[in-house]
């Protein structure tokens, strides 16, 4: 009985920690790269803060929008710049992650219809907790991108 309860208790911990990892992170000044038409692939960009004592690692995200979406990171390599995928992104404890242009992003991959400036998307971020947090983004014009 009493390993029983502590291991309710443990799951029960676990859950209450669960439900309070989105609830840390805050998403600000995020939108969609709107591109000109027939571009299959786009990229989302975002400031993540987080409010909590604990680093928050987010394992990928999904949208309708794409069939596929892929954190992804410029790198710089003997005067080259080029892509890479990643796996996760850490939102530190008390900190901040930035997704921005040049540097890391949410690339949409395979765009179902063609994303103009005032459409929105909406996102699902997905936590390393199993957790998900949904998302609405405005769609903002690649020549309007600076404007807020």
């Amino acid at each position: 009985m009493i390993v029983l309860r502590r291991i309710v208790g443990s799951l029960l911990f676990c859950l209450a920690f669960n439900i309070n990892v989105s609830a840390e992170v805050k998403v600000k000044d995020g939108y969609v790269r709107g591109l000109p038409p027939g571009q299959m692939v786009t990229a989302a960009f975002m400031r993540l803060e987080n409010d909590g004592d604990h680093e928050v690692v987010i394992t990928g995200a999904t949208s309708k929008a794409a069939e596929r979406a892929e954190f992804h990171a410029h790198q710089h390599s003997g005067g080259m710049m080029s892509m890479k995928r990643v796996n996760s992104i850490v939102v530190p404890a008390k900190g901040v992650f930035e997704l921005k242009p040049g540097n890391h992003h949410l690339m949409l991959i395979n765009l179902v219809s063609f994303l103009r400036e005032g459409d929105n998307v909406e996102l699902n971020l997905e936590f390393k907790s199993g957790e998900r947090m949904a998302l609405t983004l405005p769609v903002r014009s690649v020549l309007n991108e600076h404007k807020k």
